[in-house]
């Protein structure tokens, strides 16, 4: 966060099908929504959108979401990914079906370090600086966030980008494989759920 605010920290861009991207995203995390006995349903008005972006930061972004989506929705809740491609901007959101989020803390739920209330964290905070992260993301790729949401009903988190290409990077070097990073950035992003699954186990199982 602090390389982001110092401006020191800079994306790297790809013309790339972020639609193809954020799908891959949502089969990655296909285990981690059957164990919470949750439906997560991902639709696009689009099967293609080219734009430059860093697959890196989308993936932290999308990650960051979802996890939220599962660990604040009871088990037989849903979670939709929609996209929606218009003629100079592409809409991603994420909707789930949980606990939601108090109004009033709605417009601190970006800033860093704060915390919603810890009754509907359910004793799964963090440091509080995911969100921070995800806006800090988008606000690199001139995109917005906004949230909306109503307690005891479900969390709706909405990202607009430019739909916009760079000039062709053929011959430099290749985008990452986002597969390799996956693993990693799941690990950071699931942590509390991988707690809350062991624990889970451990008691099924009499430890």
């Amino acid at each position: 966060m602090s390389r982001i605010h110092s401006g020191v920290y800079n994306l790297d861009l790809y013309n790339y099908n972020i639609v193809g991207l954020i799908n891959n995203i949502i089969l990655s995390i296909k285990d981690y929504s059957k164990a919470h006995n949750l439906n997560v349903e991902f639709f696009s008005n689009v099967d293609e959108c080219i734009i430059a972006c860093d697959p890196e930061k989308i993936e932290r972004i999308m990650l960051n979401l979802l996890s939220n989506a599962i660990k604040f929705t009871e088990s037989g809740g849903h979670i939709k990914v929609d996209i929606h491609k218009s003629e100079d901007e592409i809409k991603i959101s994420v909707n789930d079906s949980g606990i939601g989020i108090p109004e009033d803390k709605l417009m601190y739920i970006f800033n860093r370090f704060s915390q919603v209330d810890k009754g509907l964290h359910r004793n799964r905070e963090g440091s509080g600086i995911g969100l921070s992260l995800v806006k800090s993301f988008v606000d690199m790729h001139e995109g917005k966030i906004n949230v909306s949401s109503k307690l005891g009903e479900g969390t709706e988190f909405t990202i607009v980008l430019p739909v916009r290409e760079i000039e062709d990077r053929s011959g430099n070097e290749q985008p990452i494989d986002i597969s390799q990073s996956n693993v990693e950035i799941m690990q950071i992003e699931f942590a509390d759920i991988y707690r809350t699954s062991i624990l889970k186990l451990n008691k099924f199982l009499g430890g």
